[in-house]
Parts: C-alpha cells; structure tokens; sequence
C-alpha cells in the first residue's frame, strides 16, 4: 500500500514539475523586450495623441511604445519613447 502511494505522490510531482516548466516556456516566448530607439521630452500643452499624430503613429502604436503610461496624467518634461522595436 505504501508503496502505490509513493508511486502515486511521486507521479503527481512529476506532472507537476511539467506543468511549471510548460507554463514557464509560454509566459517566456509572448513576451518581447522594448528596444527604445528615440525618447522625447514633453512640452507644455502636449497630449499622448499630439505626440503620436506629431510623429506619424496610431495613438495604440504610441502607447504600445510606452506601456507604463499614464496619458491622462501626462507632465512636462516626461521622457516618451517615440521611435522602437520589440524583440
């Protein structure tokens, strides 16, 4: 008896173990790094959208660029990335 259940605890783990790992692979492979190529410094009366229109891109491209954004709380003098490539 004891030893069905060591069997059994012992292949649980190994599933278990291979779960973790599959999941560690696929959170590892959607993600790309964000490779800035060129910031700008916001000026006075400048929007998420008037930068973006400024510079030639969809307001979703611009913030896909700047994903800690906060267009709503935008300031004078925040760094944007306005020019990059994902990995």
């Amino acid at each position: 008896m004891a030893r069905a259940n060591n069997q059994s605890a012992l292949s649980f783990n190994l599933l278990l173990l291979i779960s973790f790992l599959l999941i560690g692979i696929g959170f590892q492979g959607a993600r790309g790094e964000l490779q800035c190529k060129e910031v700008h410094g916001v000026e006075d009366g400048e929007t998420c959208a008037t930068i973006a229109q400024g510079i030639n891109l969809d307001l979703s491209e611009f913030e896909s660029f700047n994903p800690n954004i906060n267009c709503d709380a935008i300031f004078v003098g925040q760094w944007v990335c306005v020019n990059g490539s994902s990995n």
